[in-house]
């Protein structure tokens, strides 16, 4: 019993490491694909607030609709986006206060926004390619010796005489073979081209 439970804990732990890095892979997707919606509206006359009201995307949240809704002042809506969009957020909230100030055409700043988080997301790709070998030997090595250890157990049972001893060690090498598994995937997702 005692070994479920910290098998129970790291599938949870991987299964929310994957969940998040599916959403942030998402997330830089989707801010390209935001920030050209809204280029493209205000290219077409739109101005920045409706552009950023009308569009139907996920990255606006409601509570920047509102804002948008009550008149809220483009600074404030800008505010509101920038930790919605990892890569331009200060900029495209410095670019909002700016058209407030100066009602000046946003659509070239806009699209070059846009451009930038493309490149941003092609890099990410080509990131994730070039570190696929490690991760992959990172699971290899890191999540093969825990099924084989986890599968003599539940064939077996615990090796000994099932005493704290061994049960705190096995125990102790399957979290260690995980946060080694773990920062080998840190450490190439967080490496750079």
């Amino acid at each position: 019993m005692a070994i479920n439970v910290p098998l129970g804990v790291g599938a949870i732990a991987v299964g929310a490491f994957i969940e998040h890095r599916r959403r942030r892979r998402d997330l830089s997707i989707d801010e390209a694909g935001f920030l050209r919606m809204i280029a493209t509206s205000v290219s077409a006359g739109s101005t920045l607030r409706s552009a950023v009201r009308g569009g139907d995307h996920k990255i606006v949240a409601p509570r920047t609709r509102r804002l948008c809704d009550v008149g809220a002042s483009m600074a404030k809506v800008g505010r509101s986006l920038e930790s919605a969009l990892a890569h331009n957020g200060a900029t495209f909230a410095a670019v909002c206060s700016l058209s407030e100030t100066t009602g000046a055409s946003l659509a070239p700043t806009l699209h070059v926004l846009a451009d930038r988080a493309t490149d941003v997301a092609d890099l990410n790709r080509h990131r994730k390619v070039a570190t696929a070998q490690a991760r992959f030997s990172a699971l290899v090595v890191g999540l093969a010796p825990l099924a084989v250890t986890a599968g003599l157990v539940v064939v077996r049972g615990v090796p000994g005489d099932g005493s704290t001893i061994a049960v705190a060690s096995m125990v102790l090498g399957a979290s260690m073979q995980i946060v080694g598994v773990a920062v080998v995937f840190v450490l190439a997702s967080r490496s750079v081209l």
